[in-house]
């Protein structure tokens, strides 16, 4: 019984760790379609950091 505990519980921490990798790795490969929307966010954290 202990040892189904223990499989489960790294079979779920196998599984979150490959998702989070997953997550990352699709954030770090995302294609930029536009450079004006970094335009539009840096300007948007400028006018937030001013007032």
């Amino acid at each position: 019984m202990r040892y189904s505990i223990m499989l489960q519980l790294v079979t779920l921490t196998t599984l979150f760790l490959l998702g989070a990798a997953a997550v990352f790795a699709w954030v770090q490969n995302r294609p930029t379609t536009a450079e004006s929307s970094d335009d539009t966010l840096s300007h948007s954290l400028t006018a937030v950091l001013l007032a």
